[in-house]
């Protein structure tokens, strides 16, 4: 082998073997790599860090290890339990090598040289005590320490970058909130020396900062350039070129800032170089946002302040600003009026020691828009603590101006005028306690003929009139007239708490009384798929409420009046009623949208003499749960609790709603029913055909998307229908019924039908001449529209009096003999049967008053649950009395509802009873033989008889006797108590050639 070729040979070798290092060091080093890291995260940090996926290879920085962590998320722990302190899209590493090789024999540290944080997310929060959740790290003693730092995770930097991150931070402690969005950010420098030059470079697209309710900056663009000296040694890092720009404003700083334990030394001053009014008018974001390069600006400006002092543990620097502005004014190109004579004077002051020792002074703020000035001057002091508030506001302000001096992004139209002259001083605690006497609060804000159309509001918004009135004690809305769309809107009332919700952010509370000639509802539905009306947070609102006309999907309502309570992104209605569908609606409940994905709730319904057709069209719950309704005529009445979610287009999710309740309705007419029109088909009943009931009465339950309802009775003429079971919002049926009826009345075709259905259904031997009470069972399934109908054959009873046939030309002894054995017999039988039935319906009844009683404790149960739930909500004395005087009300009606239940229900079951009783007590007794005699009539219902034979057999009742049907052979007579007596007789037209005279009979 050549020389060339042996050293060509050793060099694929050696690259060879280099790429194979290249490809299996990581695989070595990942799982050590990533169980140290995770190890060290987890015992150093008092929170939970997790992560989705880790990578590691050689050839993105060789001959550096680059780690990659994707998903990377830090949830807090303890009082910040399930809250996310940080979350990283992507977290890369690039680990010196060596270092990676030492940790893995000895422990070293491992060194990082460059960090790279994509799209983290950081969420501050400081709760009213001073806890911060970001104060995660554990303290361990020093032998701890030292152990952890020789195995643990050195830095030794040489550039980070930071790419589309957010920050927000809430102190609730301090009032202090602020955000940052769309961050970049990029650091460099070489952090393994004692003393380097640290650049860095940090741009955001959104910052804003609020103090004590006031906001500093809104929605601003802000920009850093800036290089220090850092020296690691005494861990100082002073400023040396840097440039702050805010929107258009720049600002220099100069200073220094030192690390020491626990606590940051800051010495820094901040000024505007230039003195142009242009540069601090781009503050304002809505001057900002619109085509801020061509304005035209004159006046003067300065900017300047200082921090100084220690920042940590019980310590806070000193720091103060000073803005002014002189002769100021802006106008567009393209706009005919300026903005004119704007000049303020702005100074923030704080000694050090406490953020509460901050004074905010605004002593001058004046503008004139037009022809109409504006002055404003604000005072606030310890704003954390006690907030001490002087606030001055006077001027005027024609909103039509305003359009033509300033471009508004998204105003269609604006025209009206504000007048204000009003005064405030006052520490919020002379509030908080109601000490009024302390409170300085007086004068008018005015608002006439406004008018707002804008692209994010739905509809326009038109006041005519508006008077605001403040007093010590209250805030009052002596008058409000305007309209919203299509609904007007007359008001009056008080806010007790505006300050507070100013500056604390607390709930606004308050009281007003609403009347309007015509609201619509739909008009406040949210945008998108779902179409919701939110409920607004931070609300604290009771509404005395009087609406002539209300639009609320396809209802037109009339007459509302009630009670609406707003608070915690809920409605409560109290006693709310209005007229609607041909009746009466009353409702009690809840609304609320706390999860505005799944609005919910809870109400108790009294819908009394509602339209049946009306309410079908109009009501989606009917249309599902009552589809027998888009058949009936009449009215009805309904009482019920009812509970569930919302979805698309405010509709019920119907799968998930739940309730009970009873029902009432007038005469019912029934037209072209499928299932009725299915059984007068399959019986030969045509009377079940477009047939008319006396009112009904009945409770029913809903779950899982089915309407159950409890046994009631139909009456048909002489026939009765019961029926019971479910059907569902699928429109499918369950349900058991039972027909009962003379047999008598049935006719010769719905005799052989029902005789041939039961037959077929596997009862042989079935004789239904010998049933004169049928009681036949029949199961109805299928859907609505497509029914189907089955027979149950395992009981058709009836009261038997006996059938007896024999051949038209034997003896009247011979006649009578048989009659005897046979009332004996069918006697016996009709007994047994009748006992029976009577067992039958005490059961029933029992079960009807167990379920009534069960309906009616449920019905108690959730209106003491939604009473001690308004009193428990009420804050304040008024408001719990208030409360108070609702939940009695509350349980009142409900106890009310639950005695009208349990009547209801005694009611049914004791007509139950008293109706088996009469059917039982119809016995025969055995036949005796009675004489016909021309001594005392015998009235006939169809006819006279003018002959009889006189041996006629008869049963002895205590009633005259009336023809029912008389033909040959002879029939079964009825007589007018409705009991069932037998006549047998030879073939009678027979008899009317035979015997002259009145029909009669002797004494029994």
């Amino acid at each position: 082998m050549t020389r060339p070729r042996k050293v060509a040979l050793g060099l694929a070798a050696g690259a060879a073997f280099l790429l194979a290092i290249l490809v299996v060091t990581p695989l070595l080093f990942k799982d050590r790599i990533a169980e140290r890291v995770k190890s060290a995260l987890n015992a150093s940090v008092n929170a939970r860090v997790e992560w989705s996926g880790l990578g590691l290879t050689l050839f993105r920085d060789f001959p550096n290890l680059t780690l990659r962590v994707d998903q990377l998320t830090v949830a807090g722990v303890g009082p910040f339990e399930g809250d996310t302190l940080a979350s990283i899209g992507q977290l890369r590493l690039v680990l010196d090598l060596p270092s990676v090789v030492g940790n893995w024999r000895r422990g070293d540290p491992l060194l990082i040289r460059e960090l790279v944080l994509r799209e983290p997310a950081l969420q501050l929060l400081v709760q009213e005590d001073g806890t911060a959740n970001w104060d995660i790290m554990r303290k361990a003693d020093a032998t701890v320490t030292e152990t952890a730092s020789s195995r643990g995770v050195a830095v030794s930097l040489r550039r980070m970058s930071i790419q589309d991150a957010s920050v927000t931070l809430d102190n609730r402690a301090t009032g202090l909130t602020a955000s940052l969005f769309r961050l970049n950010q990029s650091l460099s420098g070489d952090f393994a020396s004692e003393s380097f030059l640290l650049r860095t470079s940090a741009t955001a697209e959104e910052v804003s900062l609020r103090f004590a309710g006031v906001p500093y900056l809104t929605r601003v663009a802000m920009d850093l350039t800036a290089e220090l000296d850092a020296n690691m040694a005494e861990n100082q890092f002073t400023f040396r070129d840097n440039v702050l720009r805010i929107n258009d404003l720049d600002l220099h700083l100069a200073g220094s800032v030192a690390l020491a334990e626990n606590t940051t030394v800051i010495n820094l001053t901040f000024e505007a170089p230039t003195t142009d009014f242009r540069h601090i008018v781009s503050l304002v974001p809505t001057i900002y946002a619109q085509d801020f390069q061509s304005l035209k600006t004159t006046g003067t400006m300065s900017v300047s302040g200082t921090v100084n002092g220690m920042h940590g543990d019980g310590s806070f620097p000193a720091f103060t600003l000073r803005a002014t502005v002189d002769n100021g004014s802006f106008q567009y190109p393209d706009l005919p009026l300026p903005a004119r004579d704007i000049g303020f004077d702005l100074s923030l002051d704080n000694p050090g020691g406490s953020l509460d020792s901050t004074v905010m002074n605004l002593s001058r703020f004046h503008a004139q828009i037009g022809n109409d000035p504006i002055d404003l001057s604000l005072r606030l002091r310890t704003p954390v603590s006690d907030p001490d508030i002087d606030v001055r506001l006077a001027g005027r302000v024609d909103l039509s101006d305003v359009r033509r001096t300033m471009k508004l992004q998204g105003v269609d139209q604006l025209a009206g005028v504000i007048t204000a002259d009003a005064a405030v001083r006052t520490r919020l605690s002379a509030l908080d306690r109601a000490q009024y006497d302390r409170v300085d609060a007086r004068g008018t804000v005015d608002i006439r003929d406004l008018t707002l159309q804008m692209a994010s509001l739905p509809h326009a918004i038109a006041i005519d009139e508006t008077r605001l009135r403040l007093t010590p004690r209250l805030t009052e809305l002596t008058s409000f007239r305007g309209r919203i769309g299509g609904s007007d809107l007359d008001m009056t009332g008080s806010l007790d708490n505006l300050l507070r919700f100013v500056i604390r952010g607390e709930e606004l509370r308050g009281n007003a009384t609403l009347r309007s000639a015509r609201f619509d509802l739909n008009e406040w539905q949210s945008s998108g798929s779902l179409e919701i009306i939110p409920v607004p947070a931070n609300l604290d609102l009771t509404l005395e409420a009087g609406v002539a006309q209300l639009a609320w999907a396809d209802l037109n309502l009339t007459d509302v009046g009630g009670t609406v309570r707003v608070k915690d992104q809920r409605v409560t209605l109290e006693n709310l009623r209005m007229k609607g569908l041909g009746g009466t609606l009353g409702m009690s409940g809840y609304y609320e949208t706390t999860d505005p994905r799944r609005p919910e709730f809870d109400a108790t319904l009294e819908l009394t003499n509602l339209e049946i057709p009306a309410s079908f069209s109009a009501l989606t719950a009917i249309q599902r749960f009552a589809p027998v309704a888009g058949f009936a005529r009449g009215t009805f009445s309904v009482q019920m609790g009812l509970k569930g979610a919302l979805g698309e287009r405010m509709m019920p999710v119907f799968s998930a709603l739940s309730g009970q309740g009873s029902l009432q309705t007038s005469q019912l007419a029934l037209e072209g029913f499928p299932p009725l029109d299915r059984m007068a088909g399959l019986l030969k009943l045509p009377q079940f055909t477009n047939p008319t009931f006396r009112a009904i009465r009945s409770t029913f339950a809903i779950r899982d998307g089915r309407l159950h309802v409890q046994p009631f009775d139909l009456q048909l003429g002489d026939f009765q229908l019961t029926v019971s079971g479910s059907n569902g919002i699928d429109q499918s049926l369950q349900y058991a019924l039972r027909l009962q009826g003379p047999s008598a009345l049935l006719g010769a075709e719905a005799s052989r039908a029902i005789t041939g259905l039961v037959t077929q259904a596997g009862r042989t031997g079935f004789d239904l001449g010998a049933v004169d009470v049928l009681s036949l069972g029949l199961q109805l399934g299928g859907t609505i529209t497509n029914p189907s109908l089955g027979i149950d054959a395992g009981n058709p009873v009836g009261s038997v009096a006996g059938a007896i046939r024999q051949q038209a030309g034997q003896k009247a002894e011979s006649l009578g003999q048989q009659v005897d054995s046979a009332a004996d017999a069918a006697r016996q039988r009709a007994q047994a049967e009748a006992d029976s039935l009577i067992a039958e319906a005490g059961r029933r009844a029992e079960a009807i008053r167990e379920e009534a009683r069960r309906v009616a404790d449920q019905v108690r149960a959730e209106a003491n649950s939604r009473a001690d739930s308004l009193v428990a909500r009420a804050s304040g004395p008024v408001a719990q009395a208030a409360a108070r005087l609702a939940a009695d009300r509350l349980r009142r009606e409900a106890n009310a509802r639950a005695d009208q239940i349990i009547a209801e229900a005694d009611q049914r079951a004791e007509t139950l009873v008293a109706e088996a009783r009469r059917r039982g007590s119809h016995v025969p007794v055995p036949f005796s033989r009675m004489p016909v005699s021309p001594q005392k009539p015998f009235p006939l219902h169809a006819q006279i008889l003018d002959e009889l034979p006189h041996h006629l057999f008869v049963l002895r009742g205590e009633c005259h006797v009336q023809c029912a049907v008389i033909q040959n052979p002879p029939r079964v007579f009825q007589d007018v108590c409705d009991h069932r007596l037998l006549i047998l007789a030879e073939c009678v037209p027979r008899l009317l050639s035979q015997f002259p005279g009145k029909m009669t009979r002797s004494p029994a």
